[in-house]
């Protein structure tokens, strides 16, 4: 039994590796781009539709991360410093090479959202964060099929082109891929599930039975 002035370890004492990150270790920002890089380049390229762009994006918003460590408060912080710094670099990117993304409001909108709505957009991530760790769990051939079919939006000709595969094995191998997909990520997203509907990609995964 602890005693009436025992204190309680770790509570509300700040991770290791934010304490790293803000010490100027090396290893605390690995740490973080393997935690959140896979999620904010898909979310990048859902705007750039261009891979290559969308990683240097991802990687400039780093590296600001990394310029930026001191004035970072709380680890909580660093997940909406990464979204804000990506989304905003998309922005940029789109309007010098897309000008007429700036007469499409429907597509500008999706883009400047506001500050408010921010913790839709992480949860958006989070979600994205599952999908891509659950994706890699897959044996290789369901894995590639299913990232060239849902993050790079292939269709079966070219991936069975790209991967040297007939299109029945495209076929095969994306039904195995979404049939393991849907069972872990009903279990583990299950506290997220009120935003499937408003997240394309999840809803048209696991919006139906």
């Amino acid at each position: 039994m602890l005693s009436q002035h025992a204190k309680p370890n770790n509570v509300n004492l700040p991770n290791r590796h934010f304490l790293a990150l803000q010490k100027g270790q090396e290893s605390a920002l690995t740490h973080y781009m393997k935690t959140h890089g896979s999620a904010l380049r898909f979310f990048a390229f859902q705007f750039l539709r261009d891979k290559a762009l969308a990683e240097e994006v991802v990687s400039d918003a780093f590296v600001k991360l990394w310029q930026g460590r001191s004035k970072l408060k709380s680890e909580s912080s660093i997940q909406a410093f990464l979204y804000i710094s990506t989304k905003n670099a998309c922005l940029d990117e789109c309007k010098k090479t897309r000008p007429k993304l700036v007469h499409d409001p429907a597509m500008l909108n999706e883009i400047i959202s506001p500050t408010d709505n921010i913790l839709h957009h992480m949860i958006h991530v989070e979600l994205i964060q599952l999908l891509v760790a659950q994706v890699n769990r897959l044996p290789a051939q369901q894995a590639d099929v299913f990232k060239l079919t849902y993050f790079e939006e292939l269709e079966t000709e070219e991936i069975s082109q790209r991967l040297g595969i007939s299109t029945n094995g495209v076929y095969f191998a994306r039904s195995k891929a979404l049939s393991r997909i849907r069972k872990t990520m009903r279990r583990t997203a299950l506290k997220h599930l009120r935003l499937l509907a408003a997240l394309p990609l999840f809803y048209s995964l696991f919006g139906s039975g």
